[in-house]
């Protein structure tokens, strides 16, 4: 995902899994970290560690990379090492630079931070 953008072109991502969803974000943040974000899906996928109902990582690529939502160091997390590494650092979501559409299974927990982060959501 760097790379295509280092290349000037548009990476357009589909997917249907966590790790997907994980990855090209941070690939993207790494290289504009001043970008937006719609996430097309019908889970917010901004839970974390602390604060997820299942603890299933599937639930948690936005939040892992969003700014001010978590005391964890996603880097500690095991299979996410590679957020630590020197291009990845501060490949971190604003929360203002993302918005929702088709939101429909959305946990209590990722509720509140929508509320309070003022993120916007379309269903």
């Amino acid at each position: 995902v760097a790379n295509a953008i280092n290349e000037h072109k548009f990476p357009l991502i589909l997917g249907g899994d966590h790790s997907i969803g994980a990855g090209s974000l941070a690939g993207l943040l790494s290289v504009r970290p001043n970008m937006g974000v719609i996430w097309v899906d019908a889970h917010a996928d901004i839970n974390t560690p602390e604060l997820s109902e299942s603890g299933n990582m599937h639930g948690m690529p936005v939040g892992l990379l969003m700014n001010g939502i978590s005391d964890t160091d996603p880097s500690t997390i095991p299979g996410f090492e590679w957020l630590g590494q020197p291009d990845m650092i501060h490949a971190r979501l604003d929360p203002s630079s993302v918005v929702y559409i088709g939101l429909r299974d959305v946990d209590t927990a990722e509720r509140n931070i929508l509320r309070e982060k003022r993120i916007k959501a379309f269903t």
